[in-house]
């Protein structure tokens, strides 16, 4: 009996391991994709958010209020909510479009000064 307990953890442990006859793979193992940081603040203002970082390029909506963002990089200067940027943060909006640009404008005064320093370059 102890025998039989001792063969089944031995299957379980090479089955897992993906040793058992013919499973073994070549090359390494690869690890899960990470997760990607976000960083929250807050937007003072409801917003067109634009697959690119300008103006030009309208994708959907960013409602105001606390919300996650991936990464800032340089974009079309814009003024708005007193604040005048060339910095754009990159985010998921909220009518279902994934990394869409908001300008860094729009962000409550507090953030607008601190952003750079938290959020990372893209």
């Amino acid at each position: 009996m102890r025998s039989n307990r001792l063969r089944r953890s031995l299957s379980v442990l090479l089955a897992a391991t993906g040793l058992v006859a013919g499973l073994a793979t070549a090359g390494p193992a690869q690890a899960a994709p990470a997760a990607r940081a976000k960083f929250y603040l807050t937007t003072s203002v409801t917003q067109w958010t634009h697959y690119q970082p300008n103006l030009h390029s309208h994708a959907g909506t960013l409602y105001a209020g606390r919300n996650y963002f991936y990464c800032w990089t340089a974009g079309d200067w814009y003024q708005n909510n007193g604040h005048v940027s060339g910095s754009w943060l990159r985010t998921d909006d909220d009518t279902g479009h994934n990394n869409v640009y908001v300008s860094m404008a729009n962000l409550s005064d507090a953030d607008f000064y601190r952003a750079p320093d938290v959020v990372p370059h893209c």
